[in-house]
């Protein structure tokens, strides 16, 4: 009898939790733009001094200013937060095919070495420990400064999935007051289901109430053709968590 209740309230349970993220789901579906373009996105960007095109690459360089910091650095010192998550729905005029366009931005200070953070960013054949959704990589081509990859990436979510293969180009850049960049472009969509993908880092040594931090920014974009029903939602209601966990987990292991 305890056992047959205890069994009960279990499944009560569960159905709360489902009815919850069905209903988060579903608002944020809701809540995706049926209007307004990334370009928009990227004007708001600039706003703050951002360098949001870095020889001919789309990147958001800088540390954020005002209105996403909106209080002291401190606020933002060992917390990663997320800002600036946009999705977008729009048909393509020339093809006919539905797109859905998401894009997001985290940040934060953090008392690791500016160098062991960065080198996380760029080790490929370990990119699962801080890119949960990466089932496959491969390293084509790479140097010092340049990686070409291979990328298998994909993600289900009550039965929706979304998944895709493409090959991409990374460059790393030294820039002014000792900061690095690293940025990221789609080379080839291997399935077809991409359009764009863009995504950068951006590292500087900071100071903050006498102390060092490295200031850690990352940005990222994802452009689908011909998505399934209730992929902008998912993308809206993953995109900043996972932002956020990718930023934490470059934390993580660049301080050991």
């Amino acid at each position: 009898m305890i056992e047959l209740r205890a069994s009960k309230l279990a499944a009560k349970a569960a159905m709360r939790a489902f009815a919850l993220g069905f209903c988060l789901f579903a608002a944020s579906a809701a809540s995706a733009h049926t209007s307004g373009t990334p370009a928009s996105v990227e004007i708001e960007a600039a706003k703050d001094g951002t360098i949001t095109r870095f020889q001919g690459w789309e990147v958001r360089y800088g540390v954020a200013g005002k209105p996403v910091v909106v209080n002291d650095m401190t606020s933002l010192v060992g917390k990663a937060e997320t800002f600036a998550v946009e999705v977008f729905k729009s048909k393509d005029a020339a093809t006919g095919e539905n797109r859905v366009f998401g894009t997001g931005e985290a940040h934060g200070f953090f008392a690791v070495p500016l160098e062991a953070a960065v080198s996380i960013v760029v080790d490929y054949p370990n990119l699962k420990a801080i890119s949960p959704r990466v089932r496959e990589v491969k390293v084509v081509d790479s140097s010092a400064a340049r990686w070409y990859v291979y990328e298998d990436i994909g993600i289900t979510f009550m039965g929706i999935s979304i998944g895709y293969k493409l090959e991409a180009e990374t460059l790393r850049d030294e820039l002014p007051d000792g900061a690095v960049g690293i940025r990221c472009r789609l080379a080839k969509s291997v399935d077809g289901k991409l359009y764009a993908s863009d995504a950068s880092w951006y590292f500087r040594k900071v100071e903050i109430g006498g102390a060092s931090y490295t200031y850690i920014r990352t940005w990222s974009t994802s452009g689908l053709r011909n998505p399934a029903a209730g992929v902008a939602g998912i993308m809206k209601l993953f995109t900043a968590g996972e932002l956020r966990d990718q930023v934490n987990a470059v934390v993580k292991l660049a301080g050991r």
